[in-house]
């Protein structure tokens, strides 16, 4: 198994993860960790069809996604794992994955949320999850679509 790219984006599984990021990093096995979802057949269902033919879906909580990782149960997939929130990241890293580099694409705004850029809003416990993983050591890249314009994020969390 080898991990080809964590991102965080609240949509999940959509046309821009399932057509552009798969083929961009060549992903086989998409990974979605998500307490929430995993309890939720209709959304499991949901984000399965939107997956690419040819591309197996597994949907886990955080948990149980971080104790596949470690364990590295995807045998020769290339694994895309996408989270909706950058706490999720802390757990998994808490449950033995190592991360070096993160994705993070839309987190839209809300009640209680900052905008940081112009696709990322985080409310107060995020803000200092981010901050977290910045002092971890992770690189933390906001980027929309593959190809398009890179932001430091831990230059952008490190403002905060």
């Amino acid at each position: 198994m080898k991990i080809v790219l964590v991102r965080v984006d609240d949509r999940l599984i959509h046309g821009q993860v399932a057509v552009g990021w798969t083929r961009t990093v060549g992903a086989t096995h998409i990974l979605v960790a998500n307490d929430e979802v995993a309890k939720d057949a209709t959304q499991k269902a949901l984000l399965k069809l939107a997956t690419p033919v040819g591309v197996k879906a597994t949907i886990l909580s955080v948990a149980e996604a971080a104790a596949a990782l470690a364990g590295a149960k995807f045998g020769n997939d290339n694994v895309m794992v996408l989270v909706r929130d950058p706490q999720s990241l802390l757990s998994l890293m808490q449950g033995g994955v190592v991360l070096t580099k993160v994705n993070i694409g839309n987190v839209r705004t809300a009640p209680g949320r900052e905008r940081l850029t112009n696709q990322v809003a985080a409310s107060p416990a995020e803000i200092e999850a981010w901050k977290e993983l910045d002092r971890a050591g992770v690189v933390l890249e906001a980027i929309w679509l593959p190809g398009g314009a890179v932001t430091n994020f831990n230059n952008v969390i490190r403002e905060r």
